[in-house]
């Protein structure tokens, strides 16, 4: 798209109207909404949306005017109205910053459940003690079930960066380098998220401190998730080789594993969904293996002596549905010091969206600071975008997802 183009649909649409519809074209639709091929932030020069939407940069842009006169002082036009080429550029930036920020390989999404709040820290309430239905026979009262309350508080986080573009970014038409930087920034802002949520999954905070938070707070006090106490810790080395590596852990939960909210005698098993098999980079190639495998043999198989068995993969009937998440973030988390999770040989299996939420106050976004900001004039800032989100993780309970010590 061309200055001429960009200057004739500004005079027909109007500023506000031409940011709407270049924002349709950079979604695949055209102004009537039919699906066209999609416009790339790449095919808009700064230097043509600058002129096709304010006018030639030597008569609307400071760096390029001509200065007259001994005392050597420009005359700033204040008549310039760069609207549209502010909303027109918002477009641009946030096209190439939600790219970026949606790059593949990310699996922070698929351990947590998404909570919309407007709180920066909140309680949430769960029961203990409640006591399950009984038998009531024929014309007696119900007996009331009562219950102790217990809670865990959240805390969130809000994280950004200032994207300026500048006069000489547009005078030297240097759309190439500010759209990168918009995805990089974009980029940056996905890893940082990823990173506080694989952080608070495999627990790498500590209730002293560590760089990191600790993200189980049971009645507002800090503490390490993954315990002997909490029965979602084995500790016996258990490294993951196959699938009986997986029915060990499963059986440990169903008989370990009981739901609080019942009389001591009536303590029943949770039925745990074994979702997601978390592991590091590392062992990446393992877990698939072991999901994957089209058969299992078992009997002395090296020898040949005896019988053999030979079966299906027995994973798909002890956890159907599980599914084999890796990231190299956890070999990196790995080697934080003095991290509760030390060694990316460790392991994860359980459903963790029923014991883990992201608080989302505000999800990405990408704003444009107003006309008029000071930077305008100390720096030949042009426009401002800020990227930011405001979220955070926490544990909600200790029993649905469960570490295994592998040495």
């Amino acid at each position: 798209m061309r200055r001429d183009d960009i200057k004739s649909m500004v005079k027909e649409l109007g500023p506000r109207r031409f940011a709407l519809v270049l924002a349709d074209l950079m979604e695949g639709r055209d102004a009537a909404g039919k699906e066209i091929r999609k416009l790339r932030p790449e095919d808009i020069s700064l230097r043509d949306l600058w002129e096709g939407t304010v006018g030639p940069v030597e008569n609307t842009l400071p760096i390029a005017m001509r200065s007259s006169g001994r005392l050597n002082i420009v005359d700033i036009q204040e008549a310039v109205d760069s609207t549209a080429f502010t909303s027109a550029t918002s477009v641009l930036i946030a096209q190439k910053t939600i790219e970026g920020y949606d790059q593949p390989n990310m699996i922070g999404d698929e351990l947590v459940t998404v909570m919309a709040s407007r709180l920066k820290s909140e309680r949430i309430v769960g029961f203990t003690s409640l006591e399950g239905p009984q038998e009531v026979p024929e014309n007696m009262a119900y007996n009331e079930s009562s219950f102790a309350e217990k809670y865990v508080t959240t805390e969130t986080a809000k994280k950004g960066r200032i994207l300026a573009l500048t006069e000489e970014a547009i005078f030297f038409d240097q759309t190439g380098q500010v759209l990168l930087r918009a995805q990089r920034l974009g980029e940056q802002t996905r890893l940082e998220r990823e990173e506080t949520i694989l952080a608070g999954v495999v627990d790498v905070g500590t209730a002293t401190a560590n760089g990191y938070k600790s993200v189980y707070r049971p009645a507002g006090t800090a503490e390490n998730l993954y315990a002997a106490a909490n029965n979602n810790y084995l500790a016996t080395a258990t490294p993951l080789v196959d699938w009986t590596d997986i029915d060990e852990v499963l059986q440990y939960h169903a008989d370990n594993v009981r739901d609080d909210r019942a009389a001591t005698l009536e303590r029943r098993p949770i039925i745990l969904m074994s979702r997601v098999l978390l592991v590091a980079r590392k062992l990446a190639g393992t877990a698939a293996r072991i999901l994957t495998a089209t058969e299992h043999r078992s009997g002395d198989i090296t020898t040949g002596a005896g019988n053999q068995l030979i079966s299906g993969n027995p994973v798909r009937n002890i956890a159907p549905g599980l599914t084999a998440l890796s990231s190299p973030m956890l070999d990196y988390l790995a080697g934080v010091t003095g991290s509760n999770y030390d060694d990316n040989d460790d392991w994860f299996i359980g459903d963790p969206k029923r014991q883990f939420i992201w608080q989302e106050i505000w999800p990405l976004q990408v704003m444009r600071a107003k006309a008029g900001d000071d930077a305008e004039f100390r720096r030949d800032v042009v426009a401002q975008f800020k990227v930011r989100y405001y979220g955070g993780i926490a544990a909600t309970d200790e029993r649905f997802f469960i570490k295994v010590n592998a040495v």
